[in-house]
């Protein structure tokens, strides 16, 4: 096979790759009605902001203080098996959550700890995750083997947040939790079934200097991969560059915008169909424009959405024009996340040797998402001092000139340098083993 005749036919043939894309999608289905269904809940029972900002910031913390110690405890360890077991341990907390709440016994604590148990199971879970694609999936299918799975579990995102409203108002909130431990439950049983190829387990225990050891070294390993800590800037500046959306959406549509909770949806609407586009195109588009232009697009794109809301709400007074244009560019926009994500996992998980995926990929993570608070906080600080506009305005320019830094000529070619020998000695590594094979 043809690495120009590759496509998403050849990648729909890995049966073992697509039960894995299926289970992941059915969660993404499970936790897109959970995202609604479950901050309602929590400023139902507890009728407090504060109790809902603790709630969401404490499912952060597992990620950026436990996922890299999971990491090096997940490299010894059956994958398949920690990915049913945190699976079946999700399922169980939400479904704790839904029947108190039904018994009229919830409380901020229940809900708090369940909250605890679940992030620590996702911190388990995501590195045993990432370390399946080069065991189900052939590195030449890796582009359309990511978008794939990308562009699926968007959609179901979609559907999900579509139908969230509908289940919460014709059935019940208990309800739709409900059906978030269904999808735990169903995710579990698809693993189950995974048949994953050369998966070699250490068989000794390992003690907690080990698990120490072992996190070391996948530190060490990153600080010897340039190209991969150029990865995880990418990574880092694409998550945090969103933080003003997330979580100024409601000021912005409304003081920016000038606009209502109609074109929220609007704005959501685009933004998502857009981030499914852009996963299902990326493979074609790496293939046409090189991989520097992919990112100077992209990031210049995303930093230029948010001078363009603010344009468009100081200089276009029509209601209808004013909702095409933001329909349009915030599609623009989520395709631009999509591509630039998409991009970054890709060449990630091809820069890795296999037996460090789970560590480096957790360090990954817990990087990405702690600088999500850490701006955050910034942005909380500075609401008091300026106005929301001159808050997405400085985040655009600021976006530029990032982009301008880390996507530039001459940076992004020595990056290109590292990523060229990485993939030479790995050529070279895999002729020594064939060499020795056929000996």
């Amino acid at each position: 096979m043809e690495e120009n005749k590759i496509g998403y036919r050849d990648v729909l043939k890995q049966k073992e790759y697509m039960k894995n894309v299926i289970a992941a999608a059915i969660n993404r289905f499970g936790d897109s009605i959970d995202s609604i269904a479950f901050a309602w809940l929590v400023y139902q029972i507890t009728q407090s902001a504060a109790w809902s900002a603790i709630i969401f910031g404490v499912n952060r913390v597992p990620t950026i203080f436990l996922q890299p110690f999971a990491g090096a405890i997940v490299e010894s360890k059956n994958k398949k098996k920690i990915m049913i077991v945190t699976d079946v341990i999700r399922g169980i907390c939400v479904g704790i959550v839904a029947t108190a709440f039904l018994a009229e016994v919830l409380n901020p604590w229940i809900i708090l700890a369940c909250t605890i148990v679940i992030s620590c199971a996702e911190a388990f879970r995501n590195p045993a995750s990432s370390t399946l694609l080069p065991k189900l999936l052939d590195k030449k299918l890796y582009s359309y083997g990511i978008s794939l799975n990308t562009s699926i579990c968007s959609a179901m995102e979609l559907i999900g947040l579509g139908l969230s409203g509908v289940i919460i108002s014709i059935f019940s909130l208990s309800t739709a939790i409900y059906i978030d431990m269904i999808t735990f439950f169903l995710s579990a049983l698809i693993i189950i079934t995974l048949r994953i190829k050369d998966e070699q387990l250490t068989k000794v225990k390992i003690s907690a200097k080990e698990y120490i050891d072992n996190l070391k070294d996948g530190v060490h390993y990153l600080k010897g991969k340039a190209f991969l800590r150029y990865m995880i800037s990418i990574a880092i500046f694409l998550n945090a560059i969103l933080v003003p959306m997330n979580s100024l959406q409601a000021p912005l549509v409304s003081e920016v915008l000038h606009s209502n909770e109609v074109m929220l949806s609007v704005m959501s609407l685009g933004i998502t169909l857009g981030m499914i586009i852009g996963a299902v195109l990326y493979p074609y588009i790496s293939t046409l424009i090189s991989r520097r232009a992919i990112l100077c697009i992209c990031g210049y794109a995303i930093a230029g959405y948010y001078l363009s809301l603010v344009a468009t709400g100081r200089f276009i007074p029509q209601t209808s024009l004013k909702y095409i244009l933001v329909a349009v560019s915030s599609l623009l926009f989520g395709t631009a996340i999509a591509i630039a994500n998409t991009f970054a996992g890709v060449e990630f998980m091809k820069a890795i040797e296999e037996s460090y995926i789970a560590r480096v990929t957790s360090i990954m993570n817990a990087s990405v998402v702690a600088a999500m608070p850490i701006v955050a906080f910034i942005i909380s600080a500075l609401t008091g001092f300026v106005s929301t506009g001159q808050i997405i305005i400085s985040f655009g320019i600021l976006g530029i000139i990032i982009c301008m830094v880390i996507f530039g000529r001459d940076r992004f070619a020595a990056m290109e340098k590292k990523r060229i020998e990485v993939e030479e000695n790995e050529e070279k590594i895999t002729d020594s083993e064939a060499s020795k094979s056929c000996r």
